[in-house]
């Protein structure tokens, strides 16, 4: 009888004393009885992306406390289910082996990228006496204008830190993403928006922004609905791109020309009558300022913004009347692309915020709208602070010197480097810094030298960046899936929805969360701030519990965790008044408050801050692909086979003329620097421009897969002048990090 699965099982009870004797039948037993399910102690949790700001809801499986893998969550309005590729590799976040493990100081004095720090392990104890001890010192005899705090305002808990030592110089990157869309947005219909009802559009209108390519699911989903319903997609780059190629129309616009197109649009609605009356004539300011409004967009015709752009006059007549006409139109304006890339950010987003006035759709469907969320209480709402003390003190970005953009407290990144190396040396004796990179800078040699300048750096990161390797103390943090919070949706936000980011595993080593480090930190320097009213610190998970309770959400954040999603399902209802300063419940088309600090009433056109001449004929362009996190994500070992350097990428046309072969070597020059990498040829740019990809030339030794790879794009990109922001009506103060012109060498 020959031996299979089916009569060894049959054999069993006759023989099976002599087939368990056997060595050969014992392998084939081990190889065809049934294996022990690998799932059986696998458990799923409920958490958050950290990747990006849509923080998209995800599921993580656990086995034998490791992350195994994650996934979309179904239900969640913003990831509908998905994640895009970055948010699939957050194993190589979580996991990355050069993830800073311990607190340690450095040891070696000089500092620079060609020197071992000589770090050493120090226990939190030390790490936390030492810069508590250095920021009271720096505080007591240079001031508080001395400290400097280079981190996003969140979470609560870090903030409430920085405001109770009085810290004057917090800054973060948001000159160089949305800032100037929070100063408009402020001012025409009341507030810095992040929803864009593109599911129910029927026109949309994009300048410069890759919405595709940037991996947002929540709108690259919403373009896609769109497209699939019927609506027309109309997109303006330089280059052509995912989203260009998913658009109905993409016009190849020159650099930095944007907002002549946009004014222009203007003049064919106003001139024309094309806008929605009744929500023009309801809901805004434009019938008090009708005939400066009339008057000042009349010399921005179709004709004159073609000259400028090289979109046709025909083109850009008809688009705008198509605009007008399709009842439920949008023009966003997200991030960096269109806010923050150019001297004009701040007028080509007071120019799109116009657009969408005169469309009518604001807060309406099709167009943009304020989210409607859960109303979840800060710390200082739960725990009542005493009053904070007065930031009083010299900004070393000279932010102050824009009013509008120091309103809304964000940035600058781009004038940082100026104050520290030339306007205020000396000045910044402590900085610490929280999750960012020199990189991040314009002109990072710039940065860094500014960073050398500084007494005592602390750097606070989960990975040994460049920044961390010239700091002093070096804090280990952590990532989205060791933490838990309460993620309120405010992308797609037509009723409250909340997704609960919980703690996936427990952080590692001696990893800490910021909240700890605050915490510890104003224990030390400023303890009123962090007691309940009965005298005992505030815990964080109660602090956590309590929010969940108050936004109700569930009776603590572990009821909250058990729903893993809590939504309040409600109609959408428009709104009839809008918050918008010095609006009067309207809209403001005309802002009266820009007249003063340096802005202006109604976009006015402006130059690129540097225009192609003899010297640096070409455009210079910057990009972030959709694999990576700005300059993060380069050392994830996922991410980083999949794109692991960057290139010049250089139209054929303009490569034949200057003499270059496709993978040749070659030097990019600017007034600010240079870089040396090899060109690659493509025919989705423009023949006047050439392209760096963002986010790579790592330079700590300390970075396996990133460090020395590739080139820093920023090397020749000049850092800001506050005075030239201020002289040339850059009033949102857009860091113009795509201004830069450059010379092409072959090597």
């Amino acid at each position: 009888m020959s031996l299979s699965r089916r009569n060894l099982f049959q054999l069993g009870g006759a023989v099976g004393a002599g087939l368990a004797a056997s060595p050969s039948l014992q392998a084939f037993e081990n190889y065809f009885s049934p294996a022990a399910s690998p799932y059986a102690d696998m458990k799923t949790v409920v958490s958050a992306c950290g990747v990006c700001s849509p923080a998209c809801g995800l599921q993580a499986r656990v086995k034998d406390g490791v992350m195994t893998f994650v996934e979309g969550l179904p239900g969640d309005a913003h990831g509908n289910g998905r994640l895009c590729g970055k948010g699939a590799a957050g194993a190589g976040f979580l996991y990355d082996p050069d993830r800073l493990k311990y607190p340690m100081k450095r040891t070696n004095p000089r500092k620079g990228f060609d020197e071992d720090p000589g770090f050493v392990r120090i226990t939190w104890q030390e790490a936390l006496d030492t810069i508590a001890e250095k920021i009271g010192h720096y505080k007591t005899n240079f001031g508080a204008e001395s400290l400097m705090f280079v981190t996003l305002p969140a979470p609560d808990i870090w903030l409430r830190f920085i405001k109770s030592i009085g810290v004057v110089n917090r800054i973060d990157h948001r000159d160089e993403c949305f800032q100037t869309d929070m100063v408009v947005q402020k001012y025409t219909t009341g507030g810095k928006t992040w929803c864009n009802d593109f599911a129910n559009s029927k026109y949309i209108l994009l300048f410069g922004w890759d919405i595709l390519a940037k991996a947002k699911l929540v709108y690259a989903n919403g373009i896609l609905d769109a497209r699939d319903n019927g609506a027309k997609v109309v997109h303006f780059s330089p280059s052509y791109t995912p989203t260009s190629r998913a658009s109905s129309e993409w016009f190849n616009i020159r650099p930095g020309s944007d907002l002549a197109v946009a004014l222009a649009m203007i003049n064919v609605i106003v001139s024309e009558n094309r806008y929605n009356k009744d929500f023009v004539d309801t809901y805004t300011n434009f019938a008090k300022y009708e005939t400066q409004i009339r008057a000042h967009f009349s010399e921005y015709t179709p004709a004159w913004a073609e000259t400028l752009s090289d979109v046709p006059a025909d083109a850009i007549t008809r688009i705008a009347r198509e605009f007008a006409g399709s009842g439920a139109s949008i023009a966003p304006a997200h991030k960096k692309t269109l806010c923050a890339n150019y001297n004009n950010g701040t007028q080509l987003v007071h120019a799109i915020s116009i657009l969408n006035i005169l469309a009518g759709t604001v807060d309406r469907p099709g167009g943009r709208y304020f989210p409607r969320t859960f109303s979840v209480p800060g710390v200082d709402a739960v725990y009542p602070p005493p009053a904070y003390p007065a930031a009083a003190g010299r900004r070393v970005d000279g932010r102050d010197k824009l009013p509008h953009a120091h309103a809304v407290d964000a940035g600058l990144f781009s004038t940082t480097a100026d104050g520290m190396l030339n306007k205020f040396p000396g000045m910044i004796k402590f900085a610490m810094w929280r999750d960012y990179t020199t990189l991040a800078f314009p002109h990072p040699p710039s940065m860094e030298k500014a960073l050398q300048s500084v007494e005592f750096n602390v750097v606070y990161d989960f990975l040994p960046t460049d920044t961390a390797s010239l700091a002093d103390i070096v804090l280990p943090g952590t990532v989205n899936f060791e933490t838990s919070d309460i993620m309120n949706r405010d992308y797609n936000a037509k009723y409250p929805q909340a997704v609960a980011r919980s703690a996936v595993v427990p952080p590692a080593f001696e990893i800490k969360s910021v909240g700890y480090v605050a915490m510890e930190l104003g224990k030390r320097l400023a303890p009123d701030y962090f007691k309940t009213a009965d005298g005992s610190w505030i815990n964080l998970s109660t602090l956590l519990n309590e929010k969940t309770k108050r936004a109700g959400l569930g009776e603590n954040f572990a009821d909250f965790v058990s729903k893993g999603i809590v939504e309040k399902k409600a109609d959408f209802v428009p709104r009839t008044t809008f918050g918008a300063v010095g609006g009067g419940g309207k809209c403001q088309i005309y802002v009266p408050a820009f007249e003063t600090g340096h802005g202006e009433p109604l976009p006015k056109w402006h130059p690129k801050r540097d225009e192609p001449d003899s010297t640096y004929p070409y455009y210079y362009l910057t990009y972030i692909p959709p694999i990576h996190k700005r300059n993060s994500s380069q050392n994830n070992a996922i991410l980083n086979e999949m794109m692991g350097d960057n290139e010049a990428l250089i139209n054929p046309k303009l490569a034949a003329k200057i003499g270059v072969k496709n993978g040749q070597r070659v030097l990019i020059r600017s007034r600010a620097g240079q870089i040396e990498l090899n060109a690659k040829f493509t025919e989705l740019i423009r023949d006047d421009a050439v392209m760096v990809i963002h986010g790579f030339g790592h330079r700590s030794r300390l970075l396996t897969k990133a460090g020395g790879k590739g080139v820093r794009d920023g090397d020749i990109i000049p850092i800001g002048n506050i005075d030239d922001f201020v002289a040339t009506k850059n009033f949102g103060g857009a860091s113009c990090i795509m201004d830069a012109v450059v010379n092409i060498t072959p090597l």
